[in-house]
């Protein structure tokens, strides 16, 4: 079985994968060689995969952000002759959860990243006392849209620290 996770940043293609387990609304979806078509959202942003590499079993944990997956035994690509079942999944940002995984590490991006908001907010409330132009309107839209990918990149590094304690705990 073929499974390719992507997101901006990152891609990874693993072609010997042996299940992999995502939780949907409505319960916990094993997919397997020969799955039906299905295609949904991440639900739990938790993605598990399965694979036999050299007759070891591997397990991989994937922490997503607003995921989607599509499962498909005819492929997505038009001109590729495919065979077997494909899983193709897409995020905003991925986070793997291995074994070497430090949430100290993980908590240092965090306290980098909220100084990097910190210091956006500032430049945002002075800009807002500042008068209002075009051009300050314009920059007040550019201060506000690097505002809101902060804030969304901080609060998935707090849910990747949740989720690594609850998973060592």
């Amino acid at each position: 079985m073929l499974f390719l996770l992507s997101t901006p940043e990152y891609n990874k293609l693993q072609s010997n994968t042996t299940k992999i387990k995502v939780h949907l609304r409505n319960g916990i979806a094993e997919i397997l060689e020969q799955h039906q078509d299905l295609m949904g959202r991440v639900e739990n942003n938790l993605l598990e995969i399965e694979t036999n590499f050299e007759n070891k079993l591997e397990k991989f944990l994937y922490v997503l952000q607003d995921a989607v997956f599509i499962v498909s035994t005819k492929g997505l690509e038009a001109n590729i002759d495919s065979k077997g079942t494909r899983v193709y999944v897409y995020a905003k940002r991925v986070r793997e959860i291995n074994s070497t995984t430090s949430i100290d590490e993980i908590g240092k991006q965090v306290e980098i990243k909220t100084l990097e908001l910190d210091k956006e907010l500032e430049k945002e409330s002075e800009k807002s006392k500042q008068s209002s132009n075009e051009g300050s309107k314009k920059t007040d839209l550019i201060l506000n849209s690097r505002i809101l990918l902060l804030k969304d990149e901080v609060e998935f590094l707090k849910r990747v620290i949740a989720i690594v304690k609850g998973l060592k705990g």
